[in-house]
């Protein structure tokens, strides 16, 4: 049996994985990010239409049928997976069952990966993303403008200071699982965590986390920061190299191009950057 690449983990041109847009809500508001159902945009948060639980095997025998190498199943949006928990275990079960040669891929903020735990060890994930973009409650409370946990809204230095709590935990809890994966998204955000990098990979080196993935902002209209100018790309490349330099036992990944909850296919490696399929639904 052949080997399974996950082309975000192995970054090979040879990994292939399909993306199940089954989650809607999130439980957050990051100040970069906006939740949609599009056609044309192309970037997390976004995927053309919602997957009801009974169209997910159907769906995936479809994709199967034009992208036949594939054995990597992931849900990453549009909202939080873990935001979404009936749906998100109930596609998992429906994977295993139906499609039980298949790794399964999960990306998320963690906020909730405490109170899923259990369920999440008992789904056997493969692969697990986790977005953390600083570990300072100050940094984390300009990111995100507020966090729905238990019941309660938390905003400001408040929710900080609980994010920061709630993502320590989440990776320490990862980090017992035998068998996964673990890779970090960081959105580099100028003049907001910028000047932390050397601090959050100084603290990630100290977890199991296989590769990090440093991803440069991408402005979004209707966004706090769809007016803030993202680095561009000599500034990201000299960041990554002094960090790679300092830290050469860290896989830095090469590039991410910011794939759709809905995205599908084979990720091609061009140009110091990841190209994803742009299908659509079937």
């Amino acid at each position: 049996m052949a080997k399974i690449l996950h082309p975000c983990f192995d970054e090979t041109e040879s990994g292939y994985r399909i993306h199940l847009p089954i989650a809607k809500q999130c439980n957050t508001k990051c100040n970069y990010c906006k939740i949609a159902l599009s056609k044309g945009d192309q970037r997390p948060g976004v995927a053309e239409r919602i997957l009801a639980i009974d169209e997910i095997v159907p769906y995936i025998n479809k994709s199967l049928a034009r992208y036949k190498d594939c054995k990597i199943i992931g849900i990453a949006g549009p909202g939080d997976p873990l935001a979404n928990p009936d749906e998100l275990f109930a596609a998992l079960e429906l994977v295993s069952r139906y499609f039980p040669g298949f790794k399964k891929c999960i990306c998320t903020n963690g906020f909730w990966l405490e109170d899923y735990v259990d369920q999440i060890r008992a789904a056997r994930i493969d692969y697990m993303t986790l977005t953390m973009n600083a570990i300072n409650a100050d940094t984390l409370s300009k990111i995100y403008q507020f966090i729905s946990y238990h019941g309660e809204q938390y905003e400001g230095a408040e929710a900080g200071r609980l994010i920061l709590t709630l993502q320590k935990t989440a990776l320490e809890l990862l980090s017992l699982m035998q068998g996964l994966k673990i890779k970090v998204n960081i959105v580099f955000i100028p003049g907001v965590n910028d000047q932390e990098m050397d601090e959050l990979i100084q603290f990630l080196c100290g977890y199991p986390v296989n590769i990090i993935n440093i991803i440069p902002l991408l402005p979004v209209a209707d966004t706090t920061f769809e007016t803030m100018a993202p680095f561009n790309q000599n500034e990201y490349n000299k960041m990554k190299k002094v960090l790679a330099d300092k830290y050469p036992a860290v896989r830095l990944k090469q590039g991410c191009q910011r794939c759709r909850s809905d995205a599908r296919g084979k990720i091609v490696l061009k140009e110091n950057f990841s190209v994803c399929s742009k299908e659509r639904l079937l």
